[in-house]
């Protein structure tokens, strides 16, 4: 199987210069790919249209989160904390001022079209990263999750095996 056949070919993507707020923005909009697969990811792009880095989920809420996680190791916060408004202001006001290049995974993992399926659940194990770019000449073709391989490859499996009924 190769990765064009398990790669989906709708995604986000986005400038290293646009604002992690806007960018969160178009994450949460992109729920037509996440009710597909299960997991957000937007590629950022450079002025001629090639992949310099993805934003995650991930990212974002380790940039977002990162500032609390401190607190809790020096001990100002309490131990069980709940989100305040202030805080949430705080981190809006954070996002706005901060871009997605500063916040991005940048030279992401990634894959040629021509890849199997093999080598893509390599990648995305040993990395432990759940979106892999299709990339050809330095632009994304598509994206390959996680769960799409799973699913692809559960349905290869559960096909081939023979049914309860005959055995």
């Amino acid at each position: 199987m190769k990765v064009t056949e398990i790669m989906t070919r709708r995604f986000e993507t986005v400038p290293e210069d646009l604002s992690l707020l806007e960018a969160m923005e178009r994450l949460r909009e992109s729920g037509e790919v996440e009710a597909e697969v299960g997991i957000k990811c937007v590629v950022v792009v450079d002025g001629t249209g090639k992949m310099t880095g993805v934003l995650t989920q991930s990212d974002v809420v380790r940039e977002m989160l990162y500032p609390y996680f401190v607190r809790d190791l020096t001990g100002e916060r309490p131990e069980h904390p709940e989100f305040e408004s202030s805080d949430y202001d705080a981190l809006a006001a954070w996002a706005r001022r901060l871009s997605v290049g500063e916040v991005m995974t940048k030279n992401p993992v990634s894959i040629e079209p021509d890849g199997t399926g093999f080598e893509a659940a390599d990648l995305l194990l040993r990395h432990r990263i759940k979106a892999l770019p299709v990339v050809e000449d330095g632009r994304v073709a598509g994206i390959v999750y996680r769960s799409s391989l799973y699913h692809r490859l559960s349905e290869g499996i559960l096909q081939s095996a023979p049914s309860p009924q005959s055995r």
